[in-house]
């Protein structure tokens, strides 16, 4: 039988209960305390009332009531933050890497990064399978790096048994890098899909034939134009490894001549180890991404005219876009330093995972559907142990049973009873062994101009809608989201 899978809906973690979210019932605590406080100082009973009418009044309507999409209190941080980086100008970003220079030993001086990019250190290592670059996120405390993968091409022709071989191989490394203890805690797929000109072979062969050549070879020729097949997409496929920073880390750094040569080694051998277990997942290790390579991707993905492969000249200085213009709340507009017209891009998370049983190509509309579009998929996971998964789904279904309204004579939603029927089996699966992770899911579009943005955007926003998916776009913070798309790990809070 094939494999379906089922995902929880996400609830709520409030102090009380599994409804509201913690700065939710504090709004409403707070509305519903003022309220009774005017009840007792307010003079005469209509003040009184009137008093308390609104004040709850008002903090039910900023905690529940729905506006422009999403409530007051969910739009409150994000339209402040916006307006205070409005304010300060950070929102507009030009890049300084042709003013900094470079060091005595030739690397290049630190450039900021554009806004929502976190402030990271590049880190260089060696494995045996070339170099690697690694870059510490002092914010999140964690140190990254992206190595460049090839699934199985025709997986989408496989039959159920050999499908669900492959994903059982998957589940296995999830697994197993999980309950190793070693120190990869997150992953990250990234999927980046580049329209091409499946013509642009033939009109170059055309371009330089040579007219003086046997006719025999240009027959030759001709005949081998027509049988390779020229794909019109280029596909790429990132798994991006994440690394807590931490104080036993720091410990085994120390040990060689400097930290940042120590962190170079220790990190290169345990990403190395990961590599050697990618087979276990039927997954080809194509390349790890160098700093040239990290830093060709970075700036391609603000600039897709900068074409990834191009690593001449790319450093970490120059990963970053010329401009950045985040202070439209609608786009995000950038360029790069030989364009003059700026890429618009947008950004949504994915607010709501499949609420029904879906096959294991539930994700093909988004990913394999998409014709003619230069988009990003991220998907950010957080493996989590065996024990700790299984106490979570045990936490999950006590909550849901205990949330029930279950009074006699009254009918049961059945939406509540499918909640408790998929959390129950959630916590089943993970006690018969399969893998738990916390993830999060984004997807970037970028377009040459607005019209060209919102017919992609709109496409988009359907192909996720096949594929059970529903997606929400982050105005006021694209710049922000932009970076969850990014190798860099992002887009998901600690647990």
């Amino acid at each position: 039988m094939p494999r379906t899978f089922l995902f929880p809906r996400p609830r709520p973690r409030g102090l009380l209960g599994r409804r509201l979210e913690m700065d939710e019932q504090w709004v409403l605590a707070a509305g519903v305390l003022g309220g009774l406080l005017l009840l007792w100082v307010a003079p005469g009973i209509p003040f009184k009332l009137l008093g308390f009418a609104v004040t709850a009044g008002l903090s039910g309507w900023a905690v529940l009531v729905p506006w422009q999409g999403r409530t007051f209190l969910k739009w409150f941080e994000i339209r402040r933050t916006h307006r205070r980086l409005l304010r300060d100008g950070r929102l507009l970003y030009r890049s300084i890497a042709p003013k900094v220079g470079r060091r005595g030993d030739g690397t290049p001086e630190k450039v900021a990064p554009p806004p929502g990019i976190p402030d990271v250190e590049w880190i260089s290592a060696r494995t045996a399978y070339g170099d690697l670059a690694i870059l510490l996120q002092t914010d999140e405390a964690m140190f990254t790096a992206a190595i460049e993968v090839e699934g199985q091409k025709n997986f989408g022709g496989l039959d159920a048994e050999d499908k669900e071989a492959l994903v059982g191989a998957w589940e296995f490394l999830l697994k197993s890098t999980a309950d190793s203890g070693g120190r990869v805690r997150r992953l990250q797929w990234v999927s980046r899909v580049v329209p091409t000109d499946p013509n642009a072979h033939a009109r170059d062969a055309e371009a330089r034939r040579d007219a003086a050549a046997p006719q025999w070879l240009h027959d030759s020729y001709d005949q081998l134009l027509r049988t390779v097949a020229i794909s019109a997409e280029d596909r790429r496929l990132l798994i991006v490894v994440g690394i807590p920073y931490d104080a036993e880390l720091v410990a085994e750094a120390r040990r060689y001549r400097t930290l940042h040569e120590g962190f170079g080694i220790v990190l290169g051998k345990e990403i190395e180890e990961f590599i050697r277990r990618l087979g276990l997942a039927q997954l080809r290790w194509v390349r790890n991404l160098d700093e040239p390579a990290l830093a060709s991707w970075f700036h391609h993905s603000y600039d897709p005219s900068h074409w990834i492969n191009d690593t001449a000249g790319m450093d970490r200085a120059s990963a970053w876009p010329a401009e950045v213009d985040a202070r439209d709340p609608a786009v995000m507009l950038s360029r790069s330093w030989e364009g003059t017209e700026p890429w618009h891009s947008v950004t949504a998370w994915w607010k709501q995972l499949p609420v029904l049983p879906v096959g294991v190509n539930f994700l093909a509309p988004l990913l394999l559907y998409v014709q003619d579009v230069i988009f990003t998929v991220a998907v950010t996971m957080d493996l989590v142990t065996s024990d700790e998964a299984l106490r979570e789904a045990m936490a999950d279904v006590t909550n849901e049973i205990g949330q029930a309204d279950s009074k006699v004579g009254k009918v049961g939603d059945p939406r509540e009873a499918k909640d408790r029927r998929t959390a129950t089996a959630t916590m089943h699966d993970i006690a018969n062994g399969a893998a738990g992770i916390r993830l999060a899911g984004w997807v970037t579009v970028t377009a040459p101009d607005a019209e060209k943005l919102r017919q992609h955007r709109d496409l988009l926003r359907a192909q996720a809608t096949r594929a059970n998916l529903r997606l929400e776009w982050c105005d006021r913070e694209h710049f922000r989201a932009h970076a969850n798309t990014l190798p860099l790990a992002g887009g998901l809070l600690k647990g």
